[in-house]
């Protein structure tokens, strides 16, 4: 499926790819997009069918953020209160679709473009990619959409507040031994890396790669270690009931 700002493509095994599709614009964010985004991951929610997702922008840039070129037009990006909190509800839709969600960058991810990229579980990058806050250069705060949660908790806190306050962008091999990365590759081989890391993940049980995505996002938010053990136990023996079941 493809409406000219989004193209969605069923793959192998119940994997899919969603590809922001706005090139010509480094797939600047407007209000359509951010609304069709909102939609998709909103959709994912009880889809059962899909199992892993790939998230990628067209051309040579995953997403330059919002498109400060549509300022007065009707596509517009409306946050806050008048774009009823789309933004906001994109990255919680985000975290809590079921389905591990697997980035491929390429060029730059910049301002909500980086906050998708960071939402995702897993980023795989190419040698151009960089990751850039953008919010200061434009003369806001430089955190938002939940970017220093992740990027704290992923290259720890005097990096990210590098990144985020003087916003200084990080480059793929930066950020890989930062920690934020889990590969870089060639440029031709990105697409690739991102479906064998799908092709992975799909040789799980659908239940059992739901189950950990759920159990380690609610390890981020443990208090302690006894808490956490006692969390994946409870998944873990969900697990066994229903494979006694089979």
């Amino acid at each position: 499926m493809a409406d000219g700002i989004l193209a969605v493509e069923d793959l192998e095994g119940g994997a899919q790819r969603l590809t922001m599709n706005r090139p010509d614009r480094l797939n600047a964010i407007n209000h359509p997009m951010a609304e069709a985004l909102l939609a998709y991951f909103e959709g994912l929610r009880r889809n059962r069918d899909v199992r892993v997702v790939i998230v990628r922008g067209a051309g040579r840039a995953f997403s330059a953020g919002a498109d400060l070129k549509a300022m007065g037009s009707p596509e517009a990006l409306q946050d806050g209160p008048r774009g009823d909190w789309v933004l906001r509800d994109l990255m919680r839709a985000m975290r809590v679709c079921p389905q591990p969600l697997i980035a491929t960058v390429r060029g730059a991810a910049a301002g909500g473009g980086m906050a998708i990229a960071l939402n995702c579980d897993i980023i795989l990058a190419s040698e151009s990619a960089a990751f850039h806050s953008a919010f200061t250069a434009i003369g806001l705060s430089g955190t938002e959409l939940g970017v220093s949660w992740r990027l704290q908790r992923s290259i720890g806190i005097s990096k990210a507040r590098e990144v985020l306050m003087a916003g200084r962008p990080l480059a793929a091999r930066a950020a890989l031994e930062a920690g934020l990365l889990s590969a870089v590759t060639p440029e031709a081989d990105l697409d690739e890396a991102g479906l064998a890391m799908a092709r992975d993940m799909l040789k799980a049980a659908p239940d059992a790669l739901r189950l950990s995505k759920r159990s380690m996002d609610a390890s981020l938010e443990q208090p302690s270690f006894d808490a956490a053990v006692e969390a994946e136990e409870r998944s873990q023996m969900l697990m066994i009931v229903r494979r006694g079941r089979e």
